[in-house]
């Protein structure tokens, strides 16, 4: 699929949410109850925003949320802050019902240097048999050239010699100029594989699309 990286303002969302899994046997039924519910309440708003934040990957849970641009949350609404930065944006346009989860799926199967802190559909029309157009946005950041983690924070950037923060490598991968763990390609996979997304794959299916992901980065390179 094709995408533009564009870089955006903070913008805030309110909405009703719920926490789900792409695996769950009921996370189509759930998400599709906020949307019913969204514009039964709000039926004259013209933009809205399906998130996904949150990401637990002991479980590979997260929260989805669907909502409007705004400030005000009462007790039952939740609030999202879409922080500022780089997006991967794919235009969509069609059925909406059916083609942005197809889109979804192609996106899974990138290898985006994704952050996995706020990813979100921003919906601007769609007529009453489901046609519309929407962008879809995934967060893009600096990955680590050894683990691949993304790193969003000077906390998370390692360090060479003298204390300088490393340009390329995380902290847990790199301090004071060298590498914290001597390990192969493989045996770095096999690691994140215990606490890395699989985005609902199953180990092995993960291990097969990080392979050839981790070949590319910096300390693997050959």
């Amino acid at each position: 699929m094709k995408y533009e990286v564009v870089t955006l303002p903070e913008r805030k969302i309110v909405g009703i949410g719920v926490r789900t899994a792409n695996d769950a046997p009921d996370c189509e039924q759930k998400i599709g109850a906020l949307w019913k519910q969204m514009r039964e309440n709000q039926p004259e708003q013209k933009t809205y925003y399906g998130i996904y934040t949150d990401y637990q990957w002991q479980d590979g849970s997260y929260l989805a949320v669907v909502g409007t641009e705004g400030t005000a949350c009462v007790s039952n609404e939740v609030c999202v802050t879409i922080p500022a930065g780089t997006y991967a944006r794919f235009h969509f346009q069609g059925d909406v019902h059916t083609g942005i989860y197809q889109a979804w799926q192609e996106i899974w199967k990138m290898e985006l240097p994704r952050v996995y802190t706020v990813d979100f559909e921003e919906y601007l029309c769609c007529d009453a048999a489901g046609q519309g157009e929407a962008y879809i946005y995934v967060a893009l950041g600096q990955m680590c050239q050894s683990c691949g983690m993304p790193m969003t924070l000077p906390e998370q950037y390692g360090t060479e010699q003298g204390g300088t923060p490393s340009k390329d490598y995380c902290c847990y991968c790199r301090k004071d100029g060298a590498f914290v763990q001597e390990c192969t390609m493989e045996e770095m996979v096999e690691f994140c594989l215990q606490y890395g997304p699989a985005a609902g794959m199953d180990r092995d299916t993960a291990r097969k699309q990080m392979m050839p992901y981790f070949a590319t980065l910096k300390r693997w390179m050959k």
